[in-house]
């Protein structure tokens, strides 16, 4: 009776020092998951080209924007705070791609990376002949459309076209975190009936642009403690099966 009792005092101390050891391997690999996650907020606005200069441009059409200049259309990258930021604080450029208003297809939106600042006091993304623009084109990083739509609005003289953009980010190494955002621009001495006309076969174009995104899931401490706590007990009941038998 001694020793079956020794035996059960035994398991209960070994399960009892188990629980913070299978919470802490919980957290640790949640932890690591999220921080190789891309998660924050960020703005955008369009860089420079050289030769020839000029600066990155949207054209609207009731289909999709298109961006200039091309093969390579250079975007600025940044954030309010390194809290807010996030994963992007690591980020001071991408590149923006063509997209269409689809709800179906999955589009790559922007690659994000790092190009040489320049400028001041504001510096912005400047892409020449010999700039090195591999970070903003190798497919890591990114955030990929899976719907989006435009809305036109009278503001005074002008009209302001908003669209929406919804998705997900791929951090460089595979992690998905989905993502939501919006891009901006005006045309200038338009009614909304003429720009809605205009659209219809043709379209807005060579206009600035400027935009921002976030990511919309992150997992939450409570979850996290949550599963933690599951995995202990479950450790713990193993255990005890295992002394039973």
């Amino acid at each position: 009776m001694f020793n079956f009792k020794s035996q059960v005092l035994n398991a209960t101390l070994a399960a009892t020092v188990a629980i913070p050891v299978a919470a802490a391997s919980l957290f640790t690999s949640a932890s690591s998951a999220q921080a190789a996650a891309l998660t924050g907020e960020f703005d955008f606005d369009g860089g420079t080209t050289i030769n020839p200069s000029s600066s990155s441009l949207v054209t609207l059409t009731s289909n999709g924007l298109t961006f200039t200049p091309q093969p390579l259309t250079p975007v600025s990258i940044s954030t309010s705070s390194p809290t807010l930021g996030g994963s992007f604080t690591a980020f001071n450029s991408a590149s923006i791609k063509n997209f269409s208003f689809s709800n179906n297809t999955e589009q790559l939106l922007l690659d994000f990376g790092n190009l040489s600042l320049f400028g001041s006091p504001s510096p912005g993304v400047i892409v020449n002949p010999l700039t090195d623009t591999s970070s903003i084109t190798d497919g890591k990083d990114t955030f990929t459309l899976t719907s989006s739509k435009y809305k036109l609005s009278q503001d005074g003289a002008n009209v302001n076209i908003g669209v929406e953009l919804w998705g997900f980010f791929t951090s460089a190494t595979g992690e998905k975190t989905k993502g939501a955002g919006n891009l901006t621009f005006q045309k200038n001495n338009t009614t909304v009936e003429q720009a809605t006309e205009i659209l219809k076969n043709g379209s807005l174009a060579n206009l600035a642009f400027s935009g921002g995104a976030f990511t919309t899931t992150v997992p939450e401490p409570t979850t996290m403690l949550g599963l933690g706590l599951v995995g202990a007990g479950m450790l713990v009941s193993r255990r005890r099966k295992a002394q039973a038998s």
